[in-house]
């Protein structure tokens, strides 16, 4: 079985790849916002659109028209046309429009893996060299790079690379296509998981991973700051010093929250070989007001993400069960429901019929698991 895997390290571009790498992320978002309002303007004039083969057939004439598209990557430029594509399919999903990019948005470019054969010579327009630490880019050449410390070899099929820049830092995220062996293993170690606001994990167990709440920490602060710039002239260097402060302070905060929810997910799925979780509808979730800002911030979403691609990477079993399932209000020991346990501000209850008490989330837990086994009983034969 084939499976995508990103290796991502951070980038150090002397001055001129730095140079080279900004003057890439401009060319790249004027062909894309060019293309799109091409597109707009054929649309509106002769109610046509202009498929992407179209659109790569006059990047060359847009090259003489901008000599400068030319110091760049042919490769980059090329891409961007296809993410525009990938932008309209989207939105007839969706209903999402393309938006035109700008300079203050996400910036990267991606381009693809190239290697050819040539008077007995292999050319690879993407080189990683992990024992090294340098990576081989188009036009960039050699740069160094840091991640990854103890892996000295990557075995795969490279596809693209992508490079980012946030914040003045200097990013790319090299995607490779390697092959997995499927095994059928019978599950010996089996774990349920009831997710939470309170406690961000709870398992079958009795395990509790709590719920730092990163939100609290960073939330007077982003505050702070952007009553301040709200005093700055628009435009002005304060105001983007200001503004990159944000963004770093934002992105304290995606770290933080990645750091333990993969923490989290990888001793689960190391120690388990079923994990059993619920299907849960977190837009929904998010909606409601008084918990729409601590359902965000636990991510819950992305938990069950991480559980079922590293399950899947280490050839173990995950699933599902039904949204709806009442798993809070049947007693785990008897089956017995208590319907007035929807209230959440319960965390303990004590069965009626069978006098045991109960802890609301472990409880939980336990129902997930014994619902999981009962739907996955092929898995044991």
């Amino acid at each position: 079985m084939k499976i995508y895997k990103a290796y991502k390290f951070r980038l150090y571009p002397n001055k001129e790849q730095q140079e080279l790498i900004n003057k890439t992320l401009g060319c790249t978002r004027f062909v894309y916002n060019t293309m799109l309002y091409e597109k707009e303007k054929l649309y509106k004039e002769n109610k046509i659109t202009k498929s992407k083969k179209e659109c790569i057939k006059e990047l060359p004439f847009l090259k003489q028209t901008y000599p400068w598209l030319m110091e760049v990557d042919v490769m980059a430029l090329r891409t961007t046309i296809f993410d525009l594509e990938t932008a309209f399919k989207n939105f007839y999903r969706t209903k999402h429009y393309p938006k035109y990019k700008d300079k203050y948005s996400k910036n990267s470019y991606r381009t693809n893996y190239i290697k050819n054969n040539y008077k007995n010579k292999i050319y690879e327009n993407i080189k990683l060299d992990l024992i090294n630490k340098t990576i081989t880019l188009p036009k960039l050449k050699d740069i160094k790079i840091r991640g990854y410390r103890k892996t000295k070899e990557i075995k795969g099929r490279k596809i693209n690379a992508t490079i980012s820049k946030e914040i003045n830092r200097y990013y790319v995220s090299v995607l490779y296509e390697e092959d997995l062996e499927e095994k059928n293993i019978i599950p010996k170690t089996i774990v349920g998981i009831d997710l939470g606001v309170k406690d961000l994990v709870i398992t079958s167990f009795g395990e509790k991973y709590e719920n730092k709440k990163y939100i609290n920490k960073y939330e007077n602060k982003i505050k702070n700051l952007q009553k301040w710039l709200s005093k700055k002239e628009k435009g002005s260097k304060n105001y983007y010093k200001v503004k990159n402060k944000i963004k770093e302070t934002y992105k304290k905060l995606k770290n933080a929250r990645k750091y333990i929810i993969h923490k989290i997910t990888k001793e689960i799925v190391n120690s388990n070989d079923l994990i059993i979780t619920e299907n849960l509808q977190t837009k929904k979730l998010i909606e409601k007001k008084k918990m729409s800002k601590y359902i965000a911030d636990a991510s819950l979403s992305e938990i069950i993400r991480q559980l079922e691609y590293k399950s899947k990477w280490q050839n173990k079993h995950f699933y599902q069960i039904n949204t709806y399932y009442s798993s809070s209000q049947i007693c785990s020991h008897c089956n017995a429901k208590n319907k007035e346990m929807k209230d959440l501000s319960k965390r303990k209850w004590t069965c009626s019929k069978c006098n045991n008490e109960n802890d609301r989330d472990i409880n939980a837990a336990i129902n997930i698991m014994w619902e999981g086994l009962i739907n996955n009983t092929k898995l044991f034969t």
